[in-house]
């Protein structure tokens, strides 16, 4: 079977998308299924953290795919929630040693969920670990409810989409970001559109003075960002290999848009707070939560909070709270030229459909 790896070079500097033929899948267990893959999200894959995961046991690839949804073709002798020809739709374990991008992917039947009728495979694919990603962040880290200020940063993204769309669901106030002019129409056609669009770039304390102007000066209640940048200074920057290809906020503009008691969700691993950062929270009675949403299939704990997530999230796409924006979908052959301009990306999601 052919799948897609991601092979990694012996100074763990460079890695590069490859395609291996003969990849056996593993051995099937009583609650295990077998699914024949239809549609897969492609997303960037983070090495560092790879690297970190699996730092006991170094590999020199890492498969790619984890968004997979797909028609169950067998099932264990202890499978009760599904049977044979369903159609499913789950997140494999960022350290699995299966592809999403292959013709067959085995599963635990408590990492899957059904895909209600009407929906597609691509849309599920597409959706389903943004979905994760966002119910993570807004319910699970950030306790968003009705009348919260919610700030989602790249609201264009994938992951920005269905953010947006959640938290609009269960009544918060959203504001966004959009660093070009295509990605500001395209938030604008959102029903209902956000609160607030900012426009950010190379400007300075933009993001911060447009949240305080919105919010009477008060600061959001939550913020959730895909990344900042930790030094305002290009030699500090360069030290430390801040590399940016697009605009991203500061973490003191971010710190300085929280309101009172309020919570920051960050992506960015390697966060460092200065003396003054944590003051300016302290003095605000404001949290920071770290976004890992791998952990819930990393982890065997906490397995009923996460199939609520996948399942309540298919609900929603059923219903029409989540309509993941599909850029492009792709054949098996397209997939490495399309990962490799994933960065490039910056309005919704590819999907690999077979």
């Amino acid at each position: 079977m052919k799948a897609v790896c991601s092979e990694i070079s012996q100074d763990e500097d460079t890695y590069d998308f490859v395609v291996k033929d003969g990849v056996d899948l593993p051995t099937q267990d009583p609650n295990s299924i077998k699914i024949k893959v239809r549609a897969c999200g492609l997303s960037f894959p983070d090495h560092k953290v790879l690297h970190e995961i699996t730092k006991r046991n170094p590999k020199s690839d890492f498969c790619i795919g984890q968004e997979v949804a797909g028609t169950v073709i067998e099932v264990g002798s202890a499978v009760t929630a599904v049977k044979c020809g369903d159609s499913v739709v789950g997140l494999l374990p960022v350290d699995s040693t299966q592809s999403g991008c292959s013709s067959y992917c085995v599963f635990s039947e408590y990492d899957v969920v059904k895909i209600p009728e009407g929906s597609s495979f691509v849309h599920a694919a597409g959706c389903i670990g943004d979905a994760v990603r966002a119910y993570t962040a807004l319910h699970y880290l950030a306790r968003v409810c009705s009348g919260d200020t919610v700030l989602i940063i790249d609201g264009a993204s994938s992951f920005g989409t269905v953010a947006i769309q959640l938290a609009q669901n269960w009544g918060a106030k959203v504001l966004t970001t959009a660093s070009c002019e295509e990605e500001r129409k395209y938030l604008e056609s959102f029903q209902p559109s956000p609160a607030r669009i900012i426009d950010v770039g190379e400007e300075s304390n933009v993001l911060m003075s447009s949240v305080l102007e919105e919010t009477g000066g008060l600061g959001v209640d939550c913020i959730i960002d895909s990344g900042v940048r930790q030094f305002t200074q290009d030699e500090d920057s360069s030290i430390l290999v801040e590399e940016y290809r697009h605009p991203m906020p500061l973490k003191h503009e971010i710190i300085l848009s929280l309101g009172v008691g309020g919570r920051w969700v960050t992506s960015q691993r390697d966060l460092q707070l200065d003396p003054p950062n944590s003051q300016v929270l302290f003095l605000k009675g404001a949290s920071i939560c770290f976004l890992f949403q791998h952990i819930w299939t990393l982890s065997a704990g906490q397995q009923g909070r996460y199939q609520h997530i996948l399942s309540d999230s298919m609900q929603k796409l059923a219903s029409g709270v989540i309509v993941p924006k599909i850029t492009k979908k792709v054949s098996f052959d397209q997939v490495i030229p399309t990962l490799k301009g994933l960065g490039e990306m910056r309005i919704g999601k590819a999907v690999l459909e077979l």
